[in-house]
């Protein structure tokens, strides 16, 4: 078994404009990346710089998926057996009793980096339990809006998590509005994570698809679009 697979997250017509989004993105991550990492603590300089290649690994590494696990369930799965005669082959149904595989994996650019740097600043940031606590209430509103859809997999509402995350670390942070933007990134990137895909694996798995990849849409994907989102809230409340 692979444990580097390297998937597209588009194909067709759809990859130019892809590509172009993509780079509209990574400059905006860029100066979001570094205004959470400023208010983590880290100098201006030291910020950015981390920023930059926060955000340009995101970008390269939204096609590549590590694979962490590999499912196998009981099918029931079609064949024909062949035989001939007079010279005519004449097809004879029969079912056969197999496996169907299923890897799960966790797209870098979409998943594992997102969920790094939530650690990062986690392990920065003052107040780890109130931190802990936006955590957990992320998880528990993810995995309630959250839903599987066959053929799809996990939606939900993209505004859903940076929303809940914002207005919790507004509670959470009122005295220490600097760590509303930090705050609400950690709560929604790994309350997605676990709220909305990996509580989520099981119903998923009983489609038996190929390949189940978190964070599989790379830096378009819910998790890393819902931290961005996270960050702008958090930042309006400031300006406010």
């Amino acid at each position: 078994m692979k444990r580097i697979l390297i998937v597209s997250p588009v194909r067709g017509l759809m990859l130019p404009i892809y590509v172009i989004l993509s780079l509209l993105l990574l400059i905006i991550s860029i100066n979001y990346f570094k205004d959470i990492l400023v208010y983590a603590g880290l100098p201006s300089g030291i910020g950015y710089a981390l920023a930059v290649e926060i955000s340009f690994l995101s970008l390269i590494t939204s096609s590549l998926n590590i694979v962490v696990k590999e499912f196998k369930s009981p099918a029931i799965v079609p064949e024909y057996e062949v035989m001939y005669v007079f010279g005519f082959p004449i097809y004879i149904p029969r079912l056969e009793r197999s496996y169907v595989t299923t890897l799960l994996a966790f797209n870098v650019g979409g998943a594992v980096i997102p969920l790094l740097l939530s650690l990062t600043l986690l392990y920065l940031l003052p107040h780890k339990l109130l931190i802990l606590l936006n955590i957990i209430i992320m998880i528990i509103i993810s995995k309630s809006f959250s839903k599987v859809v066959n053929g799809v997999g996990v939606v939900m509402n993209p505004l859903i998590a940076p929303i809940f995350s914002v207005l919790t670390s507004y509670l959470l942070f009122f005295n220490d509005p600097l760590l509303i933007p930090t705050s609400a990134y950690v709560g929604s990137v790994i309350g997605t994570l676990i709220g909305a895909d990996l509580l989520n694996i099981r119903r998923i798995l009983e489609a038996r698809p190929q390949l189940i990849s978190v964070g599989g849409m790379g830096t378009f994907d819910g998790i890393f679009i819902s931290g961005l989102l996270s960050i702008f809230l958090g930042q309006l409340i400031l300006s406010i």
